[in-house]
């Protein structure tokens, strides 16, 4: 097995070293304006243009498990993961980058900052304050995040995996408190740059190590053929619950956050249409490499031992420095984002909606910046959930969040008969039907939670919308909440 501390080098840290003194710079610049007002904090005033934009978009759509969770696939089941996940993440990304992300910027009033004031919106304050369950998710899919920089943080300097794990976390708190959205926007473009730079270099690493794609192509088949078949090892169930993990994104509350951060509906077209090209090439590239190291690693000790046993085999010192930061610049990006508008949303839409109306915009902000500490506190201890692997987060919260809340955010934007009390109702009952079938029933027939849930809490939500039509265009006049798209 690699050992990973020789391997390491010198340049290697000098390029590390460069990078955090580069994102840390960046929030002590940006400080200053992020602190005009919430706004400005929590979606940087609405002023982003395309270049900026590109990497807002990479950062939102492509994250450390992006890089080790589809490598410990790649390797674990096989190419069946590109069909039934990296495909259908394009697909079901194309419309936000082309309809939904534009309606977000345009067509919504400009009090609608966070995901639960979007919710809000489209039904009622009850169904906004349940929709901050989104954020909560996403803290403990972070928990994964930052575990898998620990570990490769770990495996390289020898330091124990919990002091790495809090060295990245703090350095993730104190940029975010800084500068908020405007931290992350100069950010993700740094990291977009990387993380592209890194993949490719990983990609001529493997190309020079078997000699061609279709000598790698033969190596896996004659180690494992399975992990060439449509399926691979998993079952159909599973595997369709990948394609449903896939649409997460249209209740991820960052994607809508940063919606928000465009100058106009027309950068977002631009911008997250071509991050689509180069981050479905991006997510191919580490499959590949996951299942390049179930053949070079065949005995490592996990799927993660050995996707960085491939990646460390494959490129030179210096370049092994470059994916290193480029894992951490995926990882620094999302939790940041998360604790941005996770933060953000504790303060104003669940402190100040439930408890203290009249809360002033500087408090919002102050209140966010505290809860940002306190988030990332959780995140370290959090971590302790995903030690054997990060593979299986995002299908596990993001098969929760589109389980509850795809059909009602959808139906917000486009279902013409939709009410508040049927969305509130649907929400409720998709939370309790998921608690059911993942924990009581313990999902029968194989059929994942996040399946059972959408099927079942669709049909509520159109039910219970035609049912409560009526009477709410009755009342309408008296509406003090919702609105229309």
């Amino acid at each position: 097995m690699v050992n990973f501390n020789e391997l390491w080098g010198v340049f290697d840290w000098i390029i590390l070293l460069l990078y955090f003194v580069g994102v840390m710079s960046v929030g002590f610049f940006m400080h200053r304006k992020a602190s005009k007002n919430f706004k400005s904090f929590f979606v940087a005033g609405r002023r982003l243009t395309i270049p900026v934009l590109i990497g807002v978009a990479a950062a939102a759509w492509y994250d450390s498990w992006t890089i080790v969770g589809l490598g410990e696939l790649g390797c674990t089941v096989g190419i069946s993961i590109a069909i039934f996940y990296v495909i259908p993440c394009t697909v079901l990304r194309l419309p936000l980058a082309l309809w939904i992300g534009p309606i977000t910027r345009e067509k919504l009033p400009d009090w609608v900052i966070t995901l639960p004031d979007m919710v809000r919106f489209f039904y009622n304050k009850s169904s906004g304050v349940l929709s901050s369950i989104v954020p909560m998710a996403s803290i403990l899919y972070c928990c994964a995040l930052l575990f898998a920089v620990g570990e490769v943080l770990h495996m390289v300097s020898g330091v124990p995996i919990w002091i790495t794990m809090i060295i990245s976390e703090v350095a993730i708190i104190l940029y975010t408190t800084m500068a908020g959205m405007w931290a992350l926007a100069v950010t993700d473009l740094i990291q977009f740059a990387v993380m592209t730079v890194s993949a490719g270099a990983v990609l001529l690493g493997l190309f020079m190590e078997f000699g061609s794609g279709s000598a790698l192509w033969e190596a896996i088949r004659a180690s494992d053929p399975e992990k060439l078949s449509l399926v691979g090892h998993q079952t159909p169930a599973v595997a369709f619950g990948y394609i449903l993990s896939a649409a997460a994104l249209y209740v991820n509350a960052q994607s809508y956050q940063r919606f928000g951060t465009a100058k106009g509906g027309g950068e977002i077209k631009v911008a997250y249409s071509l991050m689509l090209i180069i981050g479905s090439l991006f997510s191919i590239a580490m499959l590949v490499t996951g299942m390049a190291s179930s053949v070079l690693f065949p005995g490592a000790e996990n799927a993660s031992a050995g996707f960085w046993g491939t990646v460390f085999s494959v490129l030179p010192t210096g370049a092994r420095g470059l994916f290193v930061a480029a894992l951490i610049a995926a990882v620094m990006s999302t939790v940041s984002a998360d604790l941005l508008f996770t933060g953000g949303i504790l303060v104003k839409n669940i402190y100040k909606e439930l408890f203290k109306p009249d809360l002033s915009d500087a408090a919002v902000l102050k209140g966010s910046r505290i809860m940002i500490i306190l988030l990332g506190i959780f995140i370290i201890a959090g971590t302790y959930l995903w030690r054997n692997g990060i593979g299986s987060a995002w299908t596990i919260i993001g098969g929760f969040q589109v389980a509850v809340f795809f059909i009602p955010i959808l139906g917000g934007f486009f279902y013409k008969r939709k009410t508040p009390t049927g969305g509130l109702i649907a929400i409720i009952a998709s939370i309790i039907i998921y608690a059911i079938w993942q924990f009581a029933l313990q999902t029968p027939y194989s059929i994942p939670s996040s399946v059972a849930t959408w099927v079942i809490g669709g049909i509520i939500y159109f039910i219970a919308c035609n049912a409560t039509y009526k009477s709410y265009i009755s009342n309408k006049p008296l509406q003090e909440e919702g609105g229309d798209v």
